[in-house]
């Protein structure tokens, strides 16, 4: 048996829609803080996801902090709004800060919690007679995840979403007016012709495949949104609740993914799915999100046919050891699991997933394949093992020989 495992962005899918809601981010806020009409370029943001800083929820509040701080050095009195609409903007005065280089200043401390890390670097530039400031920062870095806590998060959502869905969703008013970017931009990396001739192949005996993707995704179960003068939550509607960042979105960004990358066929493993068992569980609502082995296992599960909530719960029960070896797993002994990712947690967790089933007697055949093209993606994904290629049709034609007839 051959198990195909594809990721989502920068794989079947041109992730466009991300990219440039980071960008138009970014960009608000620099004209907002002073620095000019500047955004991000595509180097900075795969520098970012290089270092497995992949979600632009987390990558927009660290440039936010990082502009802050930096406007401070000439105008101590700047700030940002809690929320938008954001202002008219001020005349540029400030240099844009060097993105990457902050960047590799984190990785001469290899933290394991990069805006931790960020935090403690940005705030011993802070002058000390300004606890306003230090309370800003803080805010910026541990609220990147929180609805509530976060206008660099509220931006990116509002720009993924459009501000139109972003009100329907959250029930809340989005300040600005923005088109749906995931909508707009994000582009299939396969043609028509390509993606039929793929799934034929997939769909043939003795192979199957599944998608598994850090996107936010429908949860099984959807939370009910505020009514207008209830109390104030302590998660948006459409987050689920826990975790220290306050959670993974139940919000159906990996459903318009998928659909425009033309594989609505394929079974998905995605952030709703998983983030449901884990705050049932009263786990951060992250826990099995790649890199943990979690996400793959039920990947694997989901392409034989599980259901999905069954493949989650039998994915945690293997990784976590709470219950023996069940019938499952067994279907999938000498399988050979072909991986397509462009992120080293996503092979980090695909490696994890198959040393626990090899430590059961459980026999699987590992090919990883990275897909990158810049210096810094493709230089982390060799460190962890996969053979990189620039494209996933060329992936596919070593991996699949012949995949386009």
């Amino acid at each position: 048996m051959e198990i195909f495992l594809f990721d989502l962005d920068g794989v079947l899918l041109n992730s466009a829609g991300y990219h440039r809601s980071l960008v138009e981010t970014v960009r608000q806020l620099s004209l907002t803080l002073g620095f000019g009409d500047r955004g991000l370029t595509q180097e900075q943001i795969d520098a970012f996801e290089a270092r497995d800083i992949t979600a632009e929820w987390d990558s927009s509040a660290l440039c936010a902090a990082l502009l802050l701080v930096t406007a401070w050095e000439t105008n101590d009195d700047v700030s940002l709004p809690v929320r938008p609409p954001l202002g008219l903007p001020r005349p540029a005065r400030h240099a844009f800060p060097d993105i990457r280089r902050f960047l590799t200043e984190l990785d001469r401390r290899r933290p394991s919690d990069p805006l931790a890390e960020a935090e403690t670097i940005l705030l011993r530039r802070i002058d000390s007679r300004r606890p306003d400031h230090a309370a800003a920062v803080r805010s910026l870095l541990a609220g990147a995840r929180s609805l509530d806590d976060s206008l660099t998060f509220r931006l990116v959502q509002m720009y993924n979403l459009g501000s139109r869905r972003f009100e329907e969703i959250y029930s809340e008013a989005a300040g600005m007016e923005s088109p749906s970017f995931l909508e707009m931009y994000d582009l299939p990396t396969l043609n028509d012709l390509e993606r039929a001739s793929l799934l034929r192949k997939l769909e043939q005996a003795g192979r199957s495949a599944a998608i598994v993707t850090n996107r936010p995704s429908s949860s099984p179960l959807r939370l009910r949104s505020r009514r207008p003068g209830a109390p104030k939550r302590v998660h948006p509607p459409g987050v689920l609740p826990g975790g220290q960042a306050g959670g993974v979105f139940n919000t159906p960004e990996a459903e318009i993914g998928v659909h425009a990358a033309g594989f609505d066929r394929l079974p998905r493993v995605a952030s709703g799915d998983l983030g449901w068992h884990a705050t049932a569980l009263g786990l951060d609502v992250q826990s099995f999100l790649k890199p943990s082995p979690v996400h793959m296992l039920a990947g694997l599960l989901r392409a034989i046919g599980d259901d999905g909530v069954r493949a989650v719960e039998m994915a945690i029960r293997l990784a976590h050891g709470g219950g023996g070896m069940e019938p499952a797993w067994r279907a999938i002994d000498g399988a050979r699991l072909v991986l397509f990712e462009d992120a080293p947690k996503g092979h980090t967790s695909a490696r994890r997933a198959v040393e626990i089933l090899r430590s059961n007697d459980v026999s699987v055949d590992f090919a990883p394949y990275g897909i990158a093209s810049s210096p810094d993606k493709v230089a982390a994904l060799t460190a962890v093992g996969a053979r990189v290629f620039p494209h996933v049709g060329e992936a596919l034609e070593d991996a699949l020989p012949g995949w386009r007839a």
